[in-house]
């Protein structure tokens, strides 16, 4: 057999003998000849075994002579590596298809980025990605797609509305962090300084909106980024704008500088040294510091924070902001603590709670609850309980009842005495449920009007008609759409709130670093899990829909 190459077409010439040839032998006969990635003409293979195979016969029967006729046919090609391009419906990433050269000439990083600008991708080029999808397109099997993204768009970044800075340090949230004495000690009843701030010092600034980043399509077509909304200042109590700066806020008074929305106030300051029957219960519409300890049968109400240095054993502390208590919070002792038993002891904060250790307490804030060592038999409700410190919650949550937003970090939850333990993270679930009942009764109320207006008109039917009459159908038939189109907007609110439920369950989460014990129960939603067992290391998630318990 001989090849011979003429515009990437490949020539067989076979001389026929009575020496039988099959397709197996030409394909390697083909191998030999260095064309083995060369696409095979199957068509023409076929034509010329069958052919070889007739003329053989003639030999055969003494016809011709042998070896007297030479058969050639074009028995393969050489194709090169084919290109095509998939752009995304959104412009904002293309993808590169190259179908593996038959022996041909493969794609080029250089030719790819030339062809795909004349498709019109000219923005966003990898070319990283365009080198891998090259390489692998010159070693994939011939006729074989390769698929790569070779081009992404960028994301317009819309602006960011006015940012509001707060100047001091301590008014942002101490997140439960001791103050660290030397590189190996803490004191954990010790937070650091009470902020305090003096008239005529800076207190926040605004920082203007940003304009954000246009974004570009693969196309090159440019997206116009939104710039962000300048926020006006919503001024407290004894805070003002400096008088050559208006996004620079001062205090007014002397007192405990306070964040808010958009702004700060300044509480003044009611500072005693205990909270006991000679100081009667503590009422004030700003900050209360309270040096020493709160004492059993006492009240704190604060319009602003309340900071207690020691510990508190009274009924109630109750704050507009945050709650800090370096000390102990002790209840107490009930035989019986749940959701529903009456404390000795109550926390309330719109802000965020912390303390270094409570028990058979009620607590009940909008931020989240920072407990340095210990939680026990304690009714809770928070978005967030972190036993220890934030960045490592090492501590110890014993029995109780918790109703919460987020979740929950700790060291050990529950306790070897099976103490039980009743997690429900529904805070932010329970809402959302109550309007979907609501919005169903509705939908109900309307499916039931719509049912008596839908055998009203069945019965006008069988009334020989009139203009009455008729007049009649189309009214009904009219209140039946506007039953109907409101029916289907209810729908849809539902609809709308049941994504927003499976956000919200999606965000739960539960993290035990060292020990999660037997009798913990834990909702999310109407779904719920309960350990019978001892558990490691462990968080709770939602898997496949249900609550689980899997290792951390």
């Amino acid at each position: 057999m001989q090849f011979s190459e003429h515009d990437n077409t490949i020539k067989i010439t076979v001389p026929v003998s009575l020496t039988a040839i099959s397709a197996a032998e030409i394909q390697q006969q083909i191998n030999n000849h260095g064309y083995e990635r060369c696409l095979v003409l199957q068509d023409q293979l076929t034509n010329l075994l069958v052919e070889y195979q007739q003329i053989q016969q003639k030999i055969k029967e003494n016809l011709i002579a042998e070896n007297s006729k030479e058969l050639s046919y074009r028995i393969a090609e050489k194709r090169d590596a084919q290109l095509t391009f998939d752009i995304s419906e959104d412009k904002m990433m293309a993808t590169a298809i190259i179908t593996a050269a038959w022996g041909g000439a493969p794609v080029s990083a250089n030719d790819l980025v030339k062809s795909a600008q004349a498709n019109g991708i000219v923005f966003g080029f990898s070319k990283e990605q365009i080198i891998k999808l090259v390489s692998y397109a010159a070693k994939a099997e011939p006729g074989s797609k390769v698929k790569l993204m070779i081009a992404r768009g960028r994301a317009m970044v819309p602006g960011a509305n006015s940012r509001f800075e707060p100047l001091l340090a301590e008014m942002e949230s101490r997140r439960n962090r001791p103050v660290v004495k030397t590189d190996e000690k803490a004191d954990l009843r010790d937070f650091g300084v009470i902020p305090a701030i003096r008239t005529g010092e800076a207190i926040m600034r605004r920082h203007p909106p940003t304009a954000g980043v246009a974004g570009m399509l693969v196309s090159g077509e440019m997206i116009p980024a939104t710039p962000g909304l300048q926020l006006e200042w919503q001024l407290g109590e004894g805070v003002e704008l400096a008088p050559a700066d208006g996004d620079l806020l001062l205090a007014a008074r002397d007192g405990l500088p306070r964040v808010i929305e958009a702004g700060a106030t300044v509480d003044e300051v009611f500072t005693v040294k205990n909270v006991d029957l000679a100081t009667g219960h503590i009422v004030f519409r700003g900050s209360v510091v309270v040096n020493g300890s709160v004492t059993e049968g006492m009240k704190v109400v604060a319009g602003g924070n309340v900071f207690v240095k020691g510990m508190v054993e009274g009924t109630l502390i109750e704050a507009g902001g945050d709650i800090t208590i370096n000390g102990s919070v002790i209840g107490h002792q009930l035989a019986q603590a749940d959701q529903q038993s009456e404390y000795s002891t109550e926390l309330k904060a719109v802000g965020d709670i912390q303390c270094n250790l409570a028990q058979y307490s009620r607590i009940s804030c909008g931020g989240n609850l920072y407990v340095s060592k210990q939680l026990m038999h304690c009714a809770v409700e928070a978005a967030i309980v972190y036993a220890g410190p934030e960045d490592n919650p090492n501590g110890k949550l014993v029995g109780g009842y918790f109703y919460l937003d987020l979740g929950l970090f700790c060291g050990n939850l529950g306790a070897p005495s099976s103490s039980a333990v009743l997690v429900k993270l529904n805070r932010q679930l329970d809402p959302i449920v109550e309007k979907q009942e609501v919005l169903r009764a509705s939908v109900a109320a309307e499916r039931t009007e719509m049912e008596e207006l839908r055998q009203q008109l069945e019965k006008l039917k069988k009334i020989e008609g009139n203009a009455q009459i008729e007049m009649r159908r189309l009214e009904l038939v009219a209140k039946f759409e506007e039953h109907r189109e409101l029916a289907v907007s209810l729908i849809n609110d539902i609809k709308i709130l049941e994504a927003q439920r499976q956000e919200k369950l999606a965000e739960l989460l539960i993290v035990v670093r060292q020990q999660l014990f037997s009798a913990v129960e834990i909702h999310f939603g109407k779904e719920q899990v309960k350990s019978r067992r001892e558990y490691g290391p462990s968080k709770v998630v939602l898997v496949d829909g249900h609550p689980s318990i899997e290792p951390l």
